[in-house]
């Protein structure tokens, strides 16, 4: 299993590599796309408002730019979406604001984010926020879950759609056997595809910890454990280790600060409890972004308060692997 700095005493220590000049937000996206970091949109203003912007970083993350012509993206203002890079392009896939939920499909082929085409206003997937997509490396996006508004109620997906170009897209099922959800997270580990915990509501009893794997491109699925060590949670961070032998929960709501690890999906172990060098509820995290780039796992952004409205943040943190 592949160790982190300071696991075995679980006090790895994280690197601030400052506050973007984007501001403070929850529920955005981030993608390392040919070594450079990418991110866009996001919940602003105390959680009130939403952003429609692109940004990038050249040096790892520790300072931040705005793509010359991409100042306010074409895609417009969302969070809870999803970004991806498939094929040299990056993918904006749904979302919402408090006007509705999006199905529409972005892209950007210029290797700077800058200029954008919406290739479909209309995805035959119906609309749906809190969505978990992979870019698989059989050449596909694949998109699972999510929720949406049901005559005024938050209702929530199973379904798994799939796409090569982001215009035509396959259901692979329309039920999958995990129960529908909002903020899973979807990885591709081992040659198969993991589905991890997410929510159905903002309560901690509808949190949920369930781990799923797919060996199919999401046509059907198989329980992995459903109860795998870690707490339930929801916005936390799932990737996997650049040697890709192991994956990694990373912290979540509410205002977690923990990591697990496993070498197969099913075994968890508790590898740190200092995520951003945080010990306590009050500087843990939900709704940020995490990834690795340039072989660090890196986070963006999030919340930390669990009623979402108030503590917001434009950090970048750094774990060297």
């Amino acid at each position: 299993m592949h160790a982190l700095p300071g696991s075995e005493s679980g006090t790895a220590a994280w690197t601030k590599l400052g506050d973007g000049p984007f501001s403070k937000r929850e529920g955005l996206m981030a993608v390392s796309a040919n070594g450079t970091l990418y991110l866009s949109g996001g919940r602003t203003t105390d959680g009130l408002g939403f952003a429609g912007d692109v940004w990038s970083s050249a040096d790892g993350g520790a300072s931040w730019a705005q793509p010359a012509t991409a100042t306010a993206a074409p895609f417009g203002a969302r969070a809870y979406h999803n970004m991806v890079e498939l094929g040299g392009c990056l993918y904006v896939l749904g979302g919402q604001t408090f006007k509705g939920y999006f199905n529409d499909v972005h892209r950007s082929c210029d290797g700077a984010g800058a200029v954008w085409e919406q290739v479909t206003a209309n995805a035959s997937w119906p609309v749906r926020a809190g969505a978990a997509a992979w870019a698989t490396s059989a050449g596909e996006i694949v998109l699972a879950g999510g929720c949406y508004s049901d005559k005024g109620k938050r209702s929530f997906r199973a379904d798994v759609w799939a796409s090569k170009d982001g215009v035509t897209w396959e259901q692979r099922t329309a039920a999958a056997p995990w129960s529908a959800r909002s903020g899973p997270r979807l990885v591709e580990f081992k040659g198969e595809l993991y589905l991890v915990a997410g929510e159905r509501g903002f309560t901690a009893g509808v949190q949920l910890a369930d781990v799923w794997k797919s060996s199919d491109g999401g046509a059907s699925w198989a329980l992995v454990s459903a109860a795998p060590g870690f707490s339930a949670r929801s916005g936390h961070g799932v990737v996997v280790t650049p040697d890709g032998e192991t994956m990694l929960v990373v912290a979540g709501w509410p205002e977690l600060h923990d990591v697990w690890a496993s070498s197969d999906g099913a075994t968890w172990v508790q590898t740190s409890d200092a995520v951003w060098n945080c010990g306590a509820k009050s500087c843990g995290k939900f709704d940020f972004w995490g990834l690795y780039h340039r072989g660090a796992l890196l986070t963006v952004g999030g919340s930390g308060a669990s009623a979402t409205f108030g503590k917001l943040y434009a950090d970048t943190w750094r774990l060297s692997a």
